[in-house]
């Protein structure tokens, strides 16, 4: 059976119009001319169709297709994302080590995403920052993805920050600044933002740390989104406080603790409300 017959025969099992399946997804007569066998959908478009049809992947084209194999690929790297979110390396080293077949198998962008994960376990789950910083280092220049070439940067960036050579991590970070594109992914483009921003405020860089930071909220209050934005504040209260532009820096402080409340991040409301107290001591 093609894969047109298997969306027809799924699509009238759960009594699903063609308009209710392509519904944010693509044109109704994008969803026709696949049932008719006129057009092959791609796998992006596959996917999206599976999930409103409620079934695997699998159901379309079997355990053992490319198109399978590349699910199962974009299903690990979704969920390895999620672990280094939460920095949870031994659960990010556990998925690598338990899909090696998979992995090897890899090619293209998700071979280099896996690359730039064994590169950070070198640092985050080994310790060895020198080890992560030759990896990263040697295979930057061969990642040919904007976005992931962005992370990569980011992270020897970071690991440059973490062995204190401020001087070369915000090298990094400019040259990771440099390269961003309008269609990058405002969340990847904001971690950046906020690391070059600890960079520049460490090396007591206020006025530049307070530029980044204000360039990273402007981009998430567009975006509507809470992710990183009372870091954010948080870093804009520390270089104003630095400044001594005391009253501005007490409501970042205030707006930062008030996000890490929503956001019930125990850890930084904590650190937040400690920086405010010790600010208003000195005024």
């Amino acid at each position: 059976m093609k894969i047109g017959e298997k969306i027809k025969l799924r699509r009238k099992e759960i009594k699903m119009t063609q308009a209710e399946l392509a519904n944010g997804i693509c044109t109704q007569a994008m969803i026709s001319r696949i049932e008719k066998k006129k057009v092959r959908p791609s796998r992006d478009l596959m996917e999206k169709v599976a999930e409103r049809l409620e079934v695997s992947i699998h159901y379309f084209y079997g355990e053992d297709s490319i198109e399978s194999r590349y699910s199962k690929t974009a299903q690990l790297c979704k969920i390895i994302r999620q672990h280094l979110i939460r920095r949870e390396y031994e659960s990010v080293s556990y998925l690598i080590e338990t899909n090696e077949e998979l992995i090897e198998k890899s090619v293209g962008e998700d071979r280099d995403f896996f690359k730039w994960i064994h590169g950070l376990l070198f640092a985050y789950r080994d310790g060895n920052n020198d080890k992560a910083l030759e990896y990263l280092i040697k295979m930057e220049s061969g990642v040919k993805n904007g976005e992931l070439r962005v992370e990569v940067i980011d992270s020897i960036g970071n690991q440059y920050l973490r062995k204190k050579e401020y001087e070369k991590a915000e090298s990094y970070y400019q040259k990771g600044f440099d390269s961003f594109a309008e269609w990058m992914n405002h969340e990847k483009k904001a971690k950046l933002l906020l690391n070059y921003s600890i960079c520049l405020f460490r090396e007591d860089k206020y006025v530049e740390c307070l530029d980044k930071v204000m360039q990273g909220l402007e981009l998430l209050i567009e975006k509507d989104t809470l992710f990183l934005l009372g870091d954010f504040f948080y870093y804009k209260a520390r270089c104003l406080e630095m400044l001594k532009q005391y009253g501005e820096a007490g409501e970042a402080y205030k707006k930062a603790q008030t996000i890490f409340e929503i956001q019930q991040n125990e850890k930084y409301l904590l650190i937040t409300k400690m920086s405010l107290e010790e600010m208003q001591k000195v005024i």
